[in-house]
């Protein structure tokens, strides 16, 4: 009991009041809210919303280890309605593929500014000495400005010369996102596997898998020769598409339907993949994606979502 709701009763909140003994309502879809707030705050914050949005909407606090979760229910319509006011608040939020549906099997997502802190083209670029000149295409390819691929080959073609240690030095302290080590612990532990798929490059993904156990990885390959990369990318480039596709090869592999897939990403080129997930989330992400995202997560840790999915 939290002072207003009983955990993981369903109430109809109406006129300010709740009124207790609700069921889901036939043809609903299901949105989660959360965040890192107390949950005696995220109450206020919560009715705030309910109070300001004006139409009648069957809520749910499902109890959580670290306090709880809300989960509202409504047709398409009023909870496409009620997500837009929700993008203006300090709540982050997940809408579901059925109120019913489980957790899903495997999270696939973008490394860079999404696993990890950092862009890793940038962190090379740096160490060349083009850090600044590299990290300008850099954000105009990620709020969708420029092609990926063009873009891409022009900053690698600004790494030519540079010597191999720098991948070997950058690998080895890769900065994760705040949360994810927590989430892969616990997906592991209930069945979902992990994947990234990247528009960077191999050495650094595959460092990833080995140090934390994950299903697959694909990025780019850096052509290298006598110890210093070339300027030039090896084989087809992994935009958008590419990202896409391997969603749904690792589906084949899994026997898994895209409904059971999240897909996590910030940029544009993780548009495409996004779409084909039965969940997906922009995670601190660029405009562009979260506008068009089922999720976002601008306030929360990522080990946030193991209170989502019940893990």
């Amino acid at each position: 009991m939290n002072g207003l709701v009983d955990f993981n009763q369903y109430y109809a909140y109406e006129h300010g009041q709740w009124q207790a003994g609700q069921q889901i309502p036939q043809g609903a879809n299901k949105l989660s809210l959360f965040n890192d707030k107390a949950l005696a705050s995220q109450m206020s914050d919560f009715k705030q919303l309910l109070d300001a949005f004006q139409q009648t909407l069957i809520v749910c606090l499902e109890e959580t280890s670290n306090g709880g979760t809300w989960s509202i229910y409504a047709e398409s319509q009023v909870l496409e309605d009620f997500t837009e006011l929700v993008t203006k608040s300090e709540f982050d939020f997940l809408i579901w593929p059925a109120p019913e549906a489980a957790a899903p099997r495997l999270i696939l997502f973008d490394m860079d500014s999404t696993f990890i802190q950092i862009e890793v083209i940038d962190e090379l670029a740096r160490h060349h000495q083009v850090g600044e000149q590299v990290a300008k295409v850099t954000e105009a390819a990620m709020q969708g400005e420029l092609d990926f691929s063009e873009s891409l080959i022009s900053r690698v073609r600004c790494l030519q010369g540079l010597n191999e240690s720098a991948i070997e030095q950058i690998a080895a302290r890769l900065p994760l996102s705040p949360g994810v080590d927590k989430l892969v612990a616990s997906a592991q532990k209930n069945h979902c596997e992990i994947a990234i798929v990247s528009g960077g490059f191999m050495p650094f993904v595959e460092k990833l898998k080995q140090d934390m156990s994950l299903y697959q990885v694909k990025a780019n390959q850096l052509e290298i020769a006598d110890g210093m990369l070339t300027g030039a990318v090896l084989g087809d480039i992994v935009d958008a598409q590419a990202k896409a596709d391997f969603l749904h090869q690792l589906c084949d592999e899994l026997a898994l339907n895209p409904s059971q897939v999240m897909a996590v990403g910030d940029g544009a080129n993780d548009l495409l993949m996004m779409k084909e997930a039965g969940m997906n989330l922009a995670y601190r992400a660029k405009p562009k994606v979260e506008q068009q995202a089922k999720g976002r997560m601008n306030y929360s840790q990522l080990d946030q979502l193991i209170e989502v999915f019940g893990w």
